[in-house]
């Protein structure tokens, strides 16, 4: 297929069929996109954007300075650099700063060169997807009893003899107390806010959506059976092995927590540098990315430490593993950004406000939270989908089955 805007040749990428897109082509001489049969458009085509606008930053662990560099697709900067982790950024784009990778510049201007100037304004041409034909608008259709997204819906009944993670019954640690937690004995001790935040489950754990995010107490959520998380992910199968690249990131981090006496977590260790298990937060969840930074002081024991290792897209909330000096571990979230210095903000009366400073814990081990998190998430895109519930697997149904039981008198008061 020729390009449209220079007449080069394009690159169909090797990329599996998606509900996003069917398919995608890439001109490897002016960067131009087209794409197939996308949620709003049968065919999709770009049009010209300024130099400076249009690049994704690059993104990746192998590479200090990444976020300096444009991505130019095919894990390659516009300089040449290749890694094979290498992404658009999911947080920023490219261009226009002093400290800008002056070869992905020239290059940058050398792209945007190549595509003629009657071919940028209104050239490129996309067409709209017309309306497709849905069963629930057929005469006589009958919505099925256990469609997900819908309050009064049926589960079918998880065998008696299927052991899940999701336990029946809540089991709250015995130091929880009125939404906080308080870690380890007498003097020493930490007492925390606690709570699990998110951006709800669909109908059945609705979220403001002015808020975005949801605080929601422990007593809550679906309890988990936390024994059986050990460190190794078993519930995840196979998690590859150690890459090298992500060693390098977590063996720093390490060093300088020998020198507090302080030591990382295995299951945080798998989570980072395992080839089945680094990124598996980011590839299945909302946007949300892992970026790994640290130690750093915690706000609330100047003995403790912490390690940012997950975020959401936009930097609303952080998600740090937390470590004792007393020596235990567990993962906590706050709005706050640690690895920068809070920015200046004012009120409607010009006054500085101080900026919120508290860490919430929200998990008693990093392989916890993952579970959870990616749980959710999965139950988020099934819903999304209108999914059969007879099809989810028995961990999900256990936990929609927490929120399902008595959600319509939840939502209607009855």
């Amino acid at each position: 297929m020729l390009c449209d805007v220079c007449d080069h040749e394009m690159v169909k990428l090797d990329r599996p069929p998606t509900r996003w897109c069917r398919e995608s082509w890439h001109c490897p001489w002016c960067h131009a996109w087209t794409q197939f049969e996308t949620p709003e458009f049968d065919v999709l085509r770009p049009g010209h954007m300024p130099w400076d606008l249009r690049w994704e930053a690059a993104w990746t662990d192998m590479l200090p300075d990444a976020g300096h560099h444009a991505y130019g697709g095919f894990h390659q900067t516009l300089c040449g650099i290749e890694r094979p982790d290498m992404e658009g950024s999911q947080f920023g784009m490219w261009g226009g700063v002093d400290d800008d990778c002056p070869d992905c510049t020239a290059a940058a201007l050398v792209i945007d060169a190549r595509w003629p100037e009657d071919r940028r304004e209104t050239f490129r041409v996309s067409v709209r997807a017309l309306p497709k034909p849905r069963p629930e608008d057929e005469p006589g259709y009958v919505q099925p009893a256990d469609e997900l997204g819908r309050l009064d819906i049926r589960l079918p009944e998880i065998p008696p003899a299927t052991a899940t993670r999701v336990l029946a019954t809540s089991i709250l640690p015995r130091e929880a107390h009125d939404g906080f937690l308080t870690i380890g004995d007498g003097p020493g001790s930490l007492r925390l806010p606690a709570s699990w935040v998110a951006c709800g489950i669909g109908p059945y754990r609705p979220r403001d959506w002015l808020q975005g995010y949801g605080a929601y107490p422990l007593d809550s959520l679906p309890p988990l059976d936390e024994a059986t998380f050990v460190g190794d992910f078993a519930w995840i199968g196979e998690i590859g092995d150690p890459l090298d690249y992500r060693i390098a990131v977590t063996d720093p981090i390490a060093a300088e927590l020998a020198e507090a006496g302080l030591t990382l977590p295995a299951d945080f260790v798998a989570l980072i540098t395992r080839a089945n298990l680094h990124r598996l937060l980011d590839t299945k969840g909302a946007g949300n990315w892992t970026d790994v930074v640290g130690p750093l002081p915690s706000p609330a024991d100047s003995a403790d430490r912490m390690v940012l290792f997950f975020r959401d897209q936009q930097s609303c909330v952080m998600w740090y593993l937390y470590l004792r000096h007393s020596g235990e571990s567990f993962v906590v979230w706050s709005y706050q950004d640690f690895t920068r210095e809070p920015k200046l903000r004012y009120n409607q009366d010009g006054e500085v406000v101080t900026p919120r400073q508290e860490i919430n814990w929200c998990a008693p081990s990093v392989e916890s939270f993952a579970y959870r998190y990616l749980i959710e998430e999965r139950l988020n895109a099934a819903i999304r989908d209108k999914e059969r519930a007879k099809d989810l697997a028995p961990e999900l149904l256990a936990y929609l089955a927490h929120y399902v039981s008595g959600c319509l008198e939840k939502q209607t008061g009855i």
